[in-house]
């Protein structure tokens, strides 16, 4: 149906599906936009319609405003909702912990602080730092009042001593914890888990109905419900429960293996999927003290993983069997692959300290321990942890690479860092990413160029493995001035484009003909020279990537003029020099992606000068002077809005001496322009001091001296 203020255009009937399309044009006289409407309906009831609403002149959305720092910040209140926005999108590049730490130095008892930077603590693996900081909020809420308005504190202090095996007393806390509505459910589920384990069935079984009745689709309380049932003896009643817990959630996996213990005939019972689905299974059988379900479960996994048997390492310990099953599965923990195994899970810590515990000589578990530890911050906890598992076997590759990463990234230690990566390269030398990242140290360490391309030589089959690492190679080829094999190598090559990597590739496909095509200038063979600068404006399919339309290559279009001007063609060389006075003429800081490079705002300048615009010509030159010196001394804060870091390096570098280096180039880059060459040599020098790889500083050195 169609109407138009209230008065109906059309009324059909018409039979339609995805399939059958009704399509109808029709004029409406004088219509209003705003008050036509278009509905469809079904027996009487509309299904959908549209129409069109005047919503006038739209207000523009307020931009995205960085969160200011912690000191900058005037209530505790705000540092503590920066502090949660932060952790709830997961920030690339801020932490949550300035914020929280900043509100306690104002209010040590500041409740929402002390509960957020808890769970915080608690998240990270750090039970026992974690429960301080609750204890905290609670002495704050019970000030006055015994039972507090909103008791998630105790909650959290439950989790805590529950994670540190505190029993007794994490059951108070639950308890006390049930007071506020939010944190009944919860807290009843692990009431009745710690009553489970006590081997207090029938309690268990009182205290997770209540939970049920906080939120009845708890699926880790009905699969509790079910276990006890089971316990119980209460058969019938346990596979009526089960069946409707299937009903709820098809992929409950405890339900099923309960069924399936209860009757072998229900096929449906059997665990499918990845082994995850084995281990959290598993987890929650052990976290109900069933162990030996969970054992169980394990041992009908096919798939292979350390994890499984340190897992079943600790039930069987959990269900006292003999040392020697124990040491067996300990045993096949230590000499499964270690690919694919990333523990990342609060249940892990606990199992794999008292793996080490119980095989202080297994180097694997130290290991797989620290990188979980890594990943939650606790940088120190996993540095120790990883230098045991050295100390008890150094002859893996990947444990090394990790200790190198974290040698240099955390702990300043630039030469164990070395060590451990050339180790870790040597015991494996077919190991392409660690020959990338061997080469990225290298870099941050001030090998030179020429040393980077011996090891790439010497290791040439390698770069075939990885686009980055190919394209590193050809970078170090220009870099030592090879142009020409570096073209070579570029154009025999097919590349793959990942993000991040846009505009790397070309630059150097680049930079090799512009430096050819600037040789053969200077042979008199300007016509030869054209060809290859025509060749760099148009990139063949095999670099993977095509010209941007913002590109604007002033450097090619002013090598273009030249070789114009020297074959007496004044008009193209006037078009040319044009083309090289376009785009942007402010220089970019170092953290640039994907802004205009520096060195084009130079030939800019250049183009203009021979266009006898001087003025405009100077006032680029100028910039680039003025950008350096204004800026050579900055500190460097990460953008709150970063994503990432432009070099894609895994050893963080010194962004206070990137942004010297930067600007000594970019002052090298203005001196070159004004014609001043000794004083634009000195400030590449400079630059190329503290960063010996600076490709681009080592290059327009290296035309300063002809």
């Amino acid at each position: 149906m169609i109407t138009n203020d209230g008065e109906k255009v059309l009324d059909e009937e018409a039979n339609i599906s995805p399939e059958n399309v009704y399509e109808k044009v029709l004029s409406v006289k004088d219509a209003d936009r705003y008050k036509v409407k278009i509905a469809v309906y079904h027996e009487g009831e509309e299904l959908v319609s549209y129409q069109e609403k005047n919503y006038g002149i739209p207000k523009l959305a307020e931009p995205a405003k960085a969160a200011k720092a912690p000191g900058d910040i005037l209530t505790n209140e705000e540092l503590y909702l920066t502090g949660q926005h932060i952790e709830q999108y997961r920030h690339a590049t801020w932490l949550p912990d300035g914020y929280y730490l900043e509100g306690l130095k104002r209010d040590e008892g500041d409740i929402r602080i002390n509960n957020a930077y808890g769970m915080l603590l608690l998240r990270r693996g750090e039970f026992e730092r974690s429960e301080k900081f609750f204890r905290r909020a609670i002495q704050r809420l019970t000030l006055l009042n015994p039972n507090p308005y909103d008791s998630e504190a105790y909650y959290n202090l439950g989790l805590s001593l529950f994670y540190q095996k505190r029993m007794d007393e994490a059951y108070d806390a639950f308890y006390k914890a049930t007071w506020t509505s939010a944190q009944q459910e919860m807290s009843f589920y692990y009431l009745a888990v710690i009553d489970a384990i006590r081997g207090r069935y029938e309690e268990a079984l009182m205290l997770i109905e209540k939970g049920l009745v906080k939120n009845c689709h708890n699926i880790k309380a009905r699969g509790l419900k079910g276990a006890l049932l089971t316990i119980l003896g209460k058969e019938d009643e346990a596979k009526s429960y089960l069946h409707e817990n299937l009903d709820v959630d098809a992929f409950d996996f405890v339900s099923r293996w309960l069924l399936y213990k209860l009757d072998d005939s229900c096929k449906e019972s059997v665990i499918t999927g990845d082994i995850e689905n084995f281990l959290q299974t598993a987890r929650d059988f052990a976290e109900f003290g069933m162990y030996e379900y969970a054992a169980e479960v394990l041992a009908e996994c096919k798939q292979e993983s350390p994890l499984k048997y340190y897992y079943r390492a600790y039930y069987l310990y959990m269900l006292g069997e003999t040392d020697k099953n124990i040491k067996d599965e300990l045993n096949r923990a230590e000499n499964a692959s270690f690919k694919y195994c990333f523990p990342n899970k609060l249940e892990d810590i606990v199992v794999l300290e008292k793996c080490i515990e119980l095989n202080p000589s297994g180097a694997k578990a130290y290991y797989y321990l620290g990188c979980l530890y890594y990943d939650k911050l606790g940088y120190k906890r996993a540095v120790s942890l990883w230098e045991k598992s050295k100390e008890l076997d150094d002859t893996f590759p990947t444990l090394l690479r990790n200790l190198s990463i974290a040698y240099y990234n955390k702990c300043n230690d630039k030469d164990k860092a070395k060590e451990c990566l050339e180790r870790a390269f040597e015991l494996n030398k077919s190991d392409a990413r660690v020959f990338l990242e061997l080469d990225q140290l290298y870099q941050r360490l001030g090998v030179s160029c020429k040393d980077r391309l011996r090891n790439f030589e010497e290791n040439k089959e390698l770069i075939y493995k990885r686009d980055d690492l190919y394209t590193e190679y050809v970078t170090i080829l220009n870099l030592c001035g090879e142009y020409e094999k570096a073209h070579a190598e570029t154009v025999s090559h097919s590349f793959q484009t990942w993000e991040g990597a846009e505009g790397k590739i070309t630059t150097q496909f680049k930079l090799s003909l512009f430096m050819m095509a600037r040789k053969l200038l200077e042979q008199k063979a300007p016509e030869k020279a054209v060809e290859l600068i025509e060749e760099a404006l148009s990139y063949p399919e095999n670099l993977g990537e095509g010209r941007l339309e913002g590109t604007k290559d002033n450097n090619l279009y002013y090598l273009l003029a030249e070789c114009y001007k020297a074959m007496g063609d004044e008009a193209k060389a006037k078009e040319n020099y044009e083309r090289a006075t376009l785009g942007v003429s402010e220089p970019a800081g170092m953290m640039y992606y994907y802004d205009q490079p520096a060195d084009m705002i130079l030939f800019q300048g250049m183009g203009f000068r021979e266009l006898k615009d001087i003025n405009s010509a100077n006032t680029r030159f100028y910039k680039l002077l003025d950008y350096g010196e204004h800026h050579v001394n900055d500190k460097f804060v990460m953008d709150y809005f970063a994503v990432s870091m432009p070099d894609m390096s895994v050893f963080d570098a010194d962004m206070d001496v990137k942004n010297r280096v930067h600007c000594y180039y970019l002052m090298g880059l203005g001196n070159m322009g004004l014609g001043r060459n000794k004083e634009a040599k000195e400030w590449f020098e400079k630059a190329l001091l503290l960063d010996k790889n600076h490709q681009l500083a080592a290059l327009y050195l290296k035309i300063c001296e002809e």
